[in-house]
């Protein structure tokens, strides 16, 4: 089975990332019954520096630089922007042949680094994009022959889904869901290749509900397994 790294962590104040009920924690369980060799990290510098020393990077983090007023209070703690040295070895890493996931919040991560976005593939938009509060979700499934999201039918989570993203135009969007009745499809997981590497983006994963129920489960571990050039490997 593959190595791999989940970076995570950011301000406790809309998501748990590393409490005994942490989505971090939740992510490596449920990679870890899977088969794979993981481990955890906080340190999203030293994470990126030294990802040449797995197969799979998943991130699951909110970490920017929190310049509007708003989030004053935890600028001091938790303002984030990579160096140049971690933004190179994360896209060297990538167009190498590593695999990249980026689940949820990572979309918004990194707002001073526009290859970030680039990279993969779709990326929030201060000002722009939206989501509502977590509720249940209809996801339909747009691409059932990939990979990624073979054997899983449309699904229901309680979720949050992001909109009015900025997306490539070299992405494969998997699975789309409405943030309310009226509004329009929004993609929601996609995939895509960066050189020799392989990106995922999964916009859920708000909370550990989330991350463990059976469908989103098996999204993951393809997810990971699809990013690790293991393209038939899929959950029971």
């Amino acid at each position: 089975m593959s190595r791999v790294r989940v970076i995570t962590g950011g301000p406790d104040y809309a998501h748990d990332f590393l409490g005994p009920n942490g989505t971090g924690p939740a992510l490596m369980t449920v990679l870890h019954n899977a088969g794979h060799q993981v481990e955890c990290t906080d340190d999203i510098e030293s994470g990126f520096l030294g990802c040449a020393d797995v197969d799979v990077v998943v991130i699951n983090a909110l970490r920017w630089r929190m310049l509007a007023d708003q989030y004053a209070q935890w600028r001091d703690q938790w303002a984030f922007s990579p160096s140049a040295e971690a933004r190179r070895s994360v896209l060297e890493f990538v167009e190498s042949g590593g695999g990249l996931v980026a689940c949820h919040t990572a979309m918004i991560c990194f707002d001073d680094w526009d290859q970030w976005g680039a990279l993969l593939g779709g990326t929030w938009v201060w000002g722009t994009s939206s989501h509502p509060a977590p509720a249940p979700v209809q996801v339909t499934i747009a691409e059932p022959s990939h990979p990624v999201v073979a054997g899983l039918t449309d699904m229901r989570l309680v979720d949050e889904v992001y909109g009015d993203l900025s997306m490539g135009d070299d992405v494969s969007v998997l699975a789309t869901a409405r943030r309310h009745a009226e509004d329009a499809e929004q993609p929601v997981v996609w995939a895509r290749h960066a050189g020799r590497g392989r990106v995922v983006v999964n916009g859920f994963g708000h909370d550990v509900a989330s991350i463990t129920s059976p469908d989103h489960e098996q999204l993951l571990v393809q997810a990971v397994a699809w990013c690790a050039g293991r393209d038939k490997e899929t959950v029971a």
